[in-house]
């Protein structure tokens, strides 16, 4: 296929959707950019439900981590941590580490991999 029939086929694809919105565009700035190229506006997706937590210190004689891994875009530069905090919600460690171009799922992954290599 060369580059004005797969432009075409694009603009097509796109243009028949919008209207209709069908589909959501992923929120990153490169959906926002061919987007903006093609004169269309996004649909974005709607957000997830937001549920109020509140952390909980383990049993006595426990303790406990909480991990996060994030990533700028998919795939981007990331990043993951953690910290364990114990019974009495003292902070006893703490990680950090920086990551490329990774999925934020495998950010995810990393700091919880990394959160057990460190608890064992």
């Amino acid at each position: 296929m060369d580059f004005r029939s797969a432009l075409s086929f694009v603009w097509r694809v796109v243009s028949d959707a919008n209207p209709l919105e069908i589909g959501c565009m992923r929120i990153c700035v490169n959906d926002l950019m061919i987007l903006h190229r093609f004169d269309l506006r996004g649909r974005p997706a709607r957000a997830p439900a937001i549920r109020s937590v509140i952390w909980s210190p383990p049993a006595p004689g426990w303790t406990k981590v909480n991990t996060d891994g994030a990533s700028l875009s998919s795939p981007g530069v990331g990043g993951c941590g953690g910290v364990f905090r114990n019974c009495r919600a003292f902070v006893k460690g703490f990680f950090a580490v920086p990551l490329d171009h990774v999925f934020a799922f495998e950010a995810e992954l990393l700091a919880a991999s990394i959160a057990i290599n460190f608890a064992w």
